[in-house]
């Protein structure tokens, strides 16, 4: 199939982590701003960027806080907002976008910063994108698995607070070293208050991490996996997956580099999708990962044979499964 094949076809994402879905060129602005050394793009890519399989956590991690170092002031937030949902419309057709965020996340590193001006500011880049192109942005809080539950209890009560602005709730970080149970009630609750549900489960690659996925669906209420990808690893939870048709968000570059499988031959997207389960295509990071969501049709139906029929099926359940009003989405959805 040709690009632009690819590109004509209308593109739903799930799965995008707003703090490190930047734009290269704004980020390597500010952190000259901040006098790093980044004026080379060598320079840039070693200090922001995720390009190979991840060596050791640390250097990953460092990654990640130099982004959040320089997305320091509420402004910053509104430009990166807005310069995700447009990449995603200009360089892929996403029609269809939700992005996640944890307000805990740039705030624990600038103090000066506020969680509602800052949830102002990102609603004014969705506005933004919303007004100047054919798509439909929905927000998704997130939860940090590394904080307490005291601590998540104030964040999900943040959000119920204001969830006229929230089209769901999340859970993410280290699954392995922090269990999802604690945080049961917090994630009943918002769903009681009529938040969709996704959850981080089954995506390193661990020993019985396909579990994780059981207690995401049985104790957390998830209507979506984030991730999922070692379910195929354990024909109880395909089985589950399919009889409940509870959707996977996979993220295939991301799995890659992340050393969840080993390359992309390996992904098991097409054997999932084969055996009844709702596979969707997601970016994760598209910033820091240097990935788009085109990029990831073309690894697709590259390296496993995904074909345009599988990839608009693929949508199809994506859209279906998207937690943003269908009203909002019908506006905005051409075939």
């Amino acid at each position: 199939m040709s690009y632009e094949d690819l590109k004509h076809m209308p593109k739903v994402e799930l799965h995008c982590h707003l703090e490190l879905a930047f734009r290269k060129a704004t980020l390597r602005g500010w952190a000259l701003e901040k006098g790093m050394a980044v004026a080379r793009e060598e320079d840039f890519d070693r200090e922001f960027l995720i390009k190979e399989p991840m060596d050791d956590l640390p250097t990953v991690l460092h990654k990640f806080l130099n982004t959040r170092d320089v997305i320091d002031t509420e402004a910053k937030v509104e430009q990166l907002t807005f310069e995700a949902c447009e990449d995603m419309f200009l360089l892929s057709n996403v029609r269809i976008l939700e992005l996640r965020y944890a307000p805990s996340f740039l705030l624990d590193a600038h103090l000066s910063m506020d969680a509602d001006r800052m949830l102002e500011a990102i609603l004014r880049g969705m506005a933004r994108a919303e007004a100047a192109y054919p798509m439909v942005v929905g927000l998704i809080g997130l939860l940090q698995r590394i904080k307490s539950v005291k601590d998540n209890a104030f964040w999900c009560d943040w959000i119920l607070e204001r969830k006229a602005h929230f089209v769901g709730m999340d859970l993410a970080d280290d699954e392995v070293s922090y269990p999802a149970s604690p945080f049961a009630p917090l994630f009943q609750k918002a769903k009681a208050q009529g938040l969709g549900i996704t959850v981080h489960a089954g995506e390193p690659a661990v020993p019985g991490a396909a579990k994780n996925i059981l207690v995401a669906l049985d104790e957390l209420g998830a209507d979506r996996i984030g991730h999922g990808v070692q379910a195929i690893h354990d024909a109880e939870v395909v089985a589950r997956l399919v009889k409940d048709g509870v959707p996977l968000e996979l993220c295939p570059w991301s799995n890659v580099l992340t050393r969840a499988v080993p390359d992309l031959k390996s992904h098991p997207f097409k054997r999932l999708m084969d055996a009844g389960v709702k596979t969707t295509v997601n970016t994760d990071d598209h910033g820091v990962m240097d990935i788009s969501l085109i990029q990831e049709c073309q690894n697709l139906t590259t390296h496993l044979g995904v074909s345009m029929e599988d990839l608009h099926q693929c949508n199809q359940w994506a859209r279906e499964a998207s937690f943003i009003a269908d009203d909002r989405i019908q506006a905005v959805w051409t075939t």
